[in-house]
């Protein structure tokens, strides 16, 4: 086991190398001195990355319907991981990650395609993610790069699960997302364009989630959320790069209908949409696929900067643009 833990003032993460370079830990210390989770915290020795606070998503995201797409003219089959024959979630949340650097406010890890038998992608390739902690924020940059000889198209994300309450019991979870559409869904894969609906409005202003099950791949996000535990006086921006323009929302509950919603929810920022390349195929524009050459890569930021003692997210925009030769599928 590799347990990276990382600190500056009032917060602190652990890292977990051995599953997926995923954050096992993300806290803010409380009045009482307590560190309480804005991430789901894992269980000590938690090997299910889908267990953890939040993991990578990467060459793709999501789901990859029958495991199967079609590109260049060839269709590939990829082993399915899910009982309902999806390919899930991308190749390396459950892989060991290197660790290239460890300092208390900084880790760099990288996945390699190469150093495994049996990688679940056509093409080589490598991940790298960078976290960094200060007093205010923490911050993850995640890439990925072609090896191979070929091009292939690419996406990453992060799955990230945040509390609906911190050290207050009063807390509600509100939730500012402003996205352009929500996508119809079959077993989590789009079946079509996305529209404006009720949930897209809903998210234009904070607001808590509805009381059901909530499961939505949306589209048009502009890089910022905003999170906000009213009864401890904490908020939490979100900014991404602008290449991370699709976000899912999902809202569990212990079931899916007649029952209490769990204690976290997952905001999930994502270069592209689930099942993008098949969706694509269907022509759908704006699924958000980038083709990668030899050689090249597709670089992303997410930021999450934590404001406590009631004070409010600034209007300042810090969301990072990446400029890359990198083409997209429309």
């Amino acid at each position: 086991m590799s347990e990276l833990h990382l600190s500056a003032g009032r917060l602190r993460a652990t890292i977990f190398a051995h599953v997926g370079a995923g954050i096992a830990d993300f806290s803010i210390q409380g009045p009482s001195g307590y560190f309480y989770p804005i991430m789901r915290r894992a269980v000590p020795g938690e090997m299910n990355a889908s267990l953890l606070g939040s993991f990578i998503m990467a060459p793709w995201v999501n789901r990859i319907n029958a495991a199967k797409f079609s590109w260049s003219g060839k269709e590939y089959q990829l082993r399915p991981t899910t009982t309902d024959n999806m390919a899930q979630h991308g190749d390396v949340r459950k892989r060991a990650w290197r660790i290239l650097e460890d300092t208390q406010t900084h880790a760099v890890l990288e996945f390699d395609s190469e150093s495994v038998r049996g990688y679940n992608w056509p093409w080589r390739y490598r991940c790298r993610v960078d976290y960094t902690i200060t007093p205010e924020a923490f911050s993850m940059d995640l890439s990925v790069m072609n090896t191979d000889k070929e091009p292939f198209p690419a996406g990453c994300g992060h799955h990230p699960y945040f509390m609906r309450r911190l050290w207050n019991e009063r807390d509600v979870l509100e939730l500012r997302a402003p996205v352009t559409g929500r996508y119809p869904l079959a077993n989590g894969c789009p079946t079509g364009a996305p529209v404006a609906e009720d949930l897209t409005r809903h998210l234009c202003g904070y607001a808590t989630l509805p009381d059901q099950h909530v499961d939505a791949v949306l589209a048009g996000f502009g890089g910022r959320a905003e999170f906000r535990w009213a009864a401890s006086g904490v908020s939490m921006r979100m900014t991404t790069s602008q290449n991370f323009n699709h976000l899912v929302v999902f809202a569990p509950h212990v079931y899916r209908e007649r029952s209490s919603p769990l204690a976290y929810i997952a905001v999930e920022p994502q270069s592209t949409v689930n099942d993008a390349l098949n969706l694509a195929a269907r022509g759908v524009p704006g699924t958000g696929s980038v083709i990668l050459k030899p050689g090249e890569t597709i670089k992303t930021t997410c930021k999450l900067e934590v404001f406590s003692d009631g004070a409010e997210p600034g209007t300042a925009s810090v969301i990072t643009k990446q400029n890359t030769n990198n083409r997209t599928i429309v």
